[in-house]
């Protein structure tokens, strides 16, 4: 994937960082790695998403524009 040369460059330039600056590009080479997701094809259960905008669930949404201008 990468040639020695260029892995020997990277850990030559980081044993000379101090702990605060490895820790900065700990946090950079984990930006760039990808991420795995645990199931990629199921979507995640939202309990709100057949509730969202429905107005038949009590008076959620009934008669929203007389509560707001009364």
């Amino acid at each position: 994937m990468y040639s020695t040369n260029q892995t020997q460059q990277i850990l030559e330039a980081i044993s000379e960082l101090s702990q605060q600056q490895i820790q900065i590009v700990l946090r950079f080479i984990q930006t760039l790695q990808p991420k795995k997701l645990s199931n990629p094809t199921s979507t995640p259960f939202d309990p709100l998403a057949n509730f969202i905008g429905a107005t038949n669930h009590g008076n959620l949404a009934q008669q929203i524009d007389q509560d707001l201008y009364e």
